[in-house]
């Protein structure tokens, strides 16, 4: 790799103490693909797509210059009323190594506008757990619309929803419910930017809408915990939340929705994580 093709750009960000991270700006080279440049830079393909608004994946352009957190890692920034507790918690991940990764204490103050940088190491460090089903919660929020007949908020008739709504800041992480492949990543009318995945066990269907940025492609497996994108208003939406989906395969071959709460941990248990330890200590909570 020539060194003129990356630039080094450091981000200062100063809560009491100074934090510097960097971000790479590598130009794409022929030959060049979206999985060779996150092996060589060691980060995932989806934290590429989440810096970058790449038009087509699969075909980079040549000359076109591609953001690279170094080391791996994502970046939220505070909205009014948050905390580096609630931050820790979109991304499920403990306050602790959140704190250390950006020389912060437990009484640092955070302002609106402020960047804060999550390594991809703690994200969802402690390994989900859903209790007795299938399927994890895809965002940390609260519920504004269940699964179900009610009046749109936008049209004003009743209809039915076909989902739950998560309520989350703008530029929340929303993460993959579950393994599968994703299907479609793309904008679809009142759904705005949305993802969808078909899971491994070629029934059960799960879209994540009203996204602000889509950090993944069509063709590309995912796991549960993997980012997809993040919390937006985009379509027909009053807010920033995800619109969370779950439709199982007919024997006619078309996808029917499911009620979401039939497949998830209980409300109490969407931040419920085990962590993987010798002595088998947990963690969780709501």
């Amino acid at each position: 790799m020539k060194l003129k093709h990356i630039m080094l750009l450091v981000f200062i960000i100063a809560v009491a103490h100074l934090y510097a991270y960097m971000l790479l700006t590598y130009e794409v080279q022929p030959g060049d693909t979206l999985y060779e440049i996150a092996r060589r830079f060691d980060v995932h393909i989806s934290t590429i797509l989440d810096f970058n608004d790449i038009e087509n994946p699969r075909l980079l352009r040549v000359g076109e210059q591609l953001i690279i957190p170094q080391p791996d890692g994502l970046l939220y920034e505070v909205k009014k009323g948050d905390t580096l507790t609630y931050i820790a918690k979109l991304f499920f991940t403990p306050l602790e190594p959140l704190l250390k990764a950006n020389n912060l204490t437990r009484d640092s103050w955070v302002f609106p506008g402020q960047k804060i940088f999550i390594p991809a190491s703690i994200i969802n460090v402690f390994a989900y757990e859903p209790i007795e089903k299938p399927l994890r919660w895809p965002v940390y929020g609260y519920i504004s619309s269940y699964y179900g007949m009610r009046i749109h908020p936008i049209t004003g008739q009743r209809k039915f929803h076909t989902g739950l709504d998560i309520a989350a800041p703008e530029g929340a992480p929303i993460f993959a419910a579950g393994r599968g492949t994703v299907v479609f990543a793309g904008f679809d009318k009142g759904y705005g930017y949305m993802v969808e995945i078909m899971h491994d066990d070629g029934e059960t269907v799960t879209r994540y809408a009203h996204m602000s940025h889509i950090s993944v492609y069509v063709g590309q497996h995912v796991y549960a915990g993997d980012l997809l994108g993040r919390v937006g208003s985009t379509g027909l939406a009053t807010g920033p939340h995800v619109h969370f989906e779950v439709r199982r395969l007919a024997a006619d071959g078309k996808s029917y929705p499911r009620d979401p709460i039939a497949f998830l941990p209980t409300r109490d248990l969407i931040y419920y994580v085990r962590e993987y330890k010798h002595d088998g200590t947990q963690s969780g909570g709501k």
